[in-house]
């Protein structure tokens, strides 16, 4: 039976597989944290508008993807929000959006809820952040490593940029926690094409990763034509 988990829970999933205790909403996926024993180094890709039955119903075209997931976990994931800012904020803090109240990127600047990435830096693990470069810069110098991505009209180009960051931080720095996000699917939508570069896109990422790494894929939120659909996936598997 399909398991069904919260965004709130990816947070504290990733600090008990890395060794460290995070409160907050969630509670860690025992079935994750069970598989990931002896792994040393986490990454999360955020996939934006990656929803659960948009994946379930087009996996033929994620062919590395659904390859990984058969040798990992499928959850259905519930997801507070239809945007954006307030999903990754509830990935990383553990908490709901009424708790973290960054609703914009803006108040990713203010605020001072604490998340699980800059706890880990702080407690000595290696920490990177790739993503777009407004929000990027809202971790600088509270991650160990932050590639900002210059937010181009060519979302393609966009990703393909995060890609090749995200390869970097992972060969010349071996980090313990990266996060990285990809935007290909919500800008183009469920499409064959695009589908299969940002499955070509996720692939090159992890075979970068070494061995005893959790990966961890997650949508931040369904497709915004969707809105009565709740859920994204989660795929968790183990390098």
């Amino acid at each position: 039976m399909l398991e069904v988990v919260r965004q709130v829970d990816v947070a504290p999933t990733i600090a008990e597989v890395l060794g460290f205790e995070f409160p907050c909403d969630g509670k860690p996926i025992s079935r994750v944290v069970e598989a990931s024993k002896g792994c040393k180094n986490v990454i999360l890709l955020i996939i934006d508008s990656l929803g659960f039955n948009e994946y379930v119903k087009h996996r033929r075209f994620f062919s590395f993807v659904s390859r990984v997931e058969s040798l990992g976990f499928l959850f259905k994931c519930l997801s507070y929000s239809h945007y954006t800012t307030p999903s990754i904020a509830t990935l990383l803090c553990g908490l709901r959006p009424e708790k973290h109240r960054v609703w914009k990127t803006e108040d990713a600047y203010r605020s001072t809820v604490k998340n699980v990435v800059v706890v880990a830096s702080k407690l000595g693990y290696k920490t990177a952040v790739v993503m777009e470069k407004f929000g990027a810069l809202s971790f600088q110098n509270r991650v160990d490593f932050v590639r900002p991505v210059e937010n181009v009209s060519d979302v393609k180009e966009f990703d393909a940029a995060v890609c090749s960051e995200t390869i970097s931080v992972i060969d010349c720095f071996s980090p313990n926690l990266v996060v990285a996000h990809l935007r290909t699917l919500d800008k183009l939508g469920f499409k064959r094409e695009p589908i299969v570069y940002v499955d070509s896109i996720i692939g090159k990422i992890v075979k970068r990763c070494g061995s005893g790494t959790l990966v961890l894929l997650c949508g931040d939120h369904p497709p915004h034509k969707v809105e009565r659909e709740k859920f994204v996936a989660l795929i968790a598997f183990t390098i």
